[in-house]
């Protein structure tokens, strides 16, 4: 068990750690100040804010135990409660699947309303947690 947290705990912090840094990115990189906002035993979430355009990119990690781990992101506009698929990756000890050539710009997505409760649930959680974290912020 702790072996599987220290591997997955190491290919976050190498794909975060080898992410380009753009700042109209639609996926997290290592040069943004990214938050852990949910976790449970074989998923966890963190979320990175872009000020400059009022979005939240969202990554998810899902843990799927030998075959690697699958790394999804989404960038959530939290104004008018849109989600927006920007990559998905399976995370294993030989790399990243699929390998990708860039990534997204903001632009390139398609936002859409929510339907399912897997998407509703990213969207209200990464909103409500992104209200806690401009409180933090502007009070300190």
């Amino acid at each position: 068990m702790i072996r599987n947290i220290a591997l997955i705990a190491g290919l976050v912090l190498s794909n975060l750690a080898f992410a380009a840094e753009q700042n109209n990115s639609a996926v997290i990189s290592d040069k943004e100040n990214a938050v852990m906002i949910a976790s449970n035993k074989t998923t966890w979430s963190v979320v990175a804010t872009n000020n400059s355009k009022g979005l939240t990119k969202v990554r998810e990690f899902h843990d799927m135990g030998a075959s690697g781990i699958q790394q999804i992101d989404y960038v959530v506009n939290c104004a008018d409660q849109t989600l927006a698929l920007a990559g998905f990756a399976v995370l294993t000890a030989k790399g990243s699947l699929p390998v990708r050539g860039s990534e997204p710009t903001f632009q390139e997505l398609s936002f859409y309303k929510p339907m399912i409760d897997h998407d509703k649930n990213i969207t209200n959680n990464t909103s409500e947690k992104r209200v806690a974290m401009n409180s933090v912020s502007m009070s300190n």
